[in-house]
This record gives C-alpha cells, structure tokens and sequence, in this order.
C-alpha cells in the first residue's frame, strides 16, 4: 500500500501543471483525443526512462541541462502566435504526437528530480508496480484533461481564448522551465 500511495502522490504533486496544458489541447482542433493519449504517454515514458536510468546510474541529472528542453514549448509557442490559419493542422499525427510528448517532457524536469531518488530505492518488483501506477494515472489526467475541456463554461472559453492562450501559456511554461532549472546559466 505504501507504494501505491508514494507513486499517487509523486505523479499528481509533478503533473498538476499538465491537466491545464492537456484542456488547452483537448480545445484544440488540431489535435485528436488519440494524439494526445498516445503524446501524453510518450512523454511519460520517456520520463520514465531517464528517470529510470539515472537511478541505475547513480548520477542524478543535471537540471540545468533537462531544463534546456524549455526551449521546445517556447518554440511552439512562437510558432502558433505567427500561425495565421485557423483550421491548420499539425502535418501528421506523428508530429501532433512528437508536439506533445514534447512539452510533456520538457515540463518533466521536476518529474525527473522526484521519480530519480524514489527509483534509487526501490526494488525492481516495487519500480515495476510504480511505472504501472503513472501509466493508470496518464489515462486518467487524459481523461480529466478532456473532461474538463469539455464542460460548456470552460469549453466555450476555451474555444474563445484558446488561440490565444495556448501560446502564451506555453511560452511562459518554457520560460519558467529554464528558469527553475537554472538553465539561463548555460544559456548566457
């Protein structure tokens, strides 16, 4: 029981931030529901990974590094403030789903500095009910995510300022991304 709860708290106490980032997609017409899934997961499992292989490591990764993927979510960001057609869609599913699992990932760093040090002392039979625990909870943060963005109210705001908002929120999300990790000292 006792890692049924570490696990329910290390997953919602780093990815309360990405129910509101998974509304803005579910708001989107240019994503489909399974892009999104399958983009959420991609991203959560490469988490995982990393997570996995520093504690085998034993080096913990340096942040300021992991916080260089801040520069994704600014990158999208900027892209869609100067994307003029309303109806344009990613390219191809792949990409909408790469476009996801990437902000999830570069919103990962403090995923990353929680699941390292849990999986450092764990068994691999205790890692193995973890990583099972953070798959049920991405389905249901995706299934939050899209129940939210479809209430009415949020819906509609959603539908009026997502456009808007979307941009903004992940250009902030970079920012902030870089600048809890210390990454500007690499950057400068």
């Amino acid at each position: 029981m006792q890692i049924v709860i570490t696990s329910l708290l290390a997953f919602i106490s780093t990815n309360v931030d990405d129910i509101f980032i998974l509304m803005l997609f579910y708001g989107s017409r240019k994503f489909r529901p399974s892009t999104i899934i399958l983009g959420q997961y991609l991203g959560i499992a490469t988490l995982i990974v990393i997570s996995l292989i520093g504690s085998y490591v034993g080096n913990f990764l340096d942040q300021r590094f992991i916080g260089l993927l801040g520069l994704f979510p600014i990158y999208l960001g900027i892209k869609k403030f100067f994307d003029k057609e309303e109806d344009a869609s990613i390219e191809t599913k792949s990409s909408g789903i790469v476009a996801i699992a990437g902000v999830t990932i570069a919103n990962g760093g403090d995923n990353i500095g929680v699941y390292t040090p849990l999986f450092t002392t764990m068994t691999a039979a205790e890692q193995i009910q973890m990583i099972v625990i953070f798959g049920v909870m991405t389905w249901f943060w995706c299934l939050a995510g899209k129940y939210l963005s479809s209430r009415p109210i949020i819906a509609r705001q959603i539908d009026r300022y997502g456009h808007v908002a979307m941009p903004i929120v992940l250009i902030l999300l970079g920012i902030f991304i870089l600048f809890e990790s210390n990454s500007f000292t690499l950057i400068a």
